[in-house]
């Protein structure tokens, strides 16, 4: 089994048919079942968070694709908020970027979450592919997806073609 767990690229935003991303694509081609706990427009924070508090034990695989460092959430009231530059207003979202938000806490938490993520999977002995969408990273990956080569869509995210160009690259890694 592989579990999966990213940003709008892993969930297939953008895309007719969620059976065409690459999640999806990489479970049909190797014939394995899959979970996928992504989530578009979320941040390292809530992939990092939903990734340690689900049971990795029973995975041969991990595929986890890091997003943006500047998107974060919290939770309020009974339930998880995420602020994302992209798709925010209001008075939570203006504060966190006006107040809050540095380049150097943004890089803090890329480091952090990154570094749970890879321990937690070494600790439990699973396979981790470690992916990222932003070029603009300080730190290692096993691939990172915003490459040129890759179609994009009108909301700017991977075509079909593109999810299977990504799948294809994800396979080489893990058979290596």
């Amino acid at each position: 089994m592989i579990i999966f767990n990213g940003d709008s690229w892993c969930w297939g935003y953008g895309l007719e048919n969620r059976d065409d991303r690459y999640a999806a694509v990489i479970a049909k081609k190797l014939n394995i079942e899959y979970i996928d706990l992504s989530m578009h427009g979320c941040s390292n924070r809530r992939i990092a968070r939903t990734t340690l508090e689900h049971d990795i034990t029973k995975y041969d695989y991990g595929v986890i694709c890091m997003t943006y460092k500047n998107r974060t959430e919290f939770h309020l009231n009974g339930k998880w908020e995420n602020i994302n530059p992209g798709r925010g207003n209001g008075r939570k979202y203006i504060e966190y970027y006006r107040d809050y938000y540095s380049e150097e806490y943004g890089d803090s938490d890329e480091f952090i979450f990154r570094q749970a993520i890879i321990d937690h999977f070494k600790a439990n002995g699973v396979k981790l592919i470690l992916l990222t969408v932003p070029k603009n990273t300080k730190f290692s990956y096993d691939l990172h997806l915003d490459e040129p080569d890759i179609p994009r869509g009108k909301t700017l995210h991977p075509t079909k073609e593109g999810h299977g160009m990504i799948a294809s690259k994800i396979i080489s890694v893990l058979q290596s």
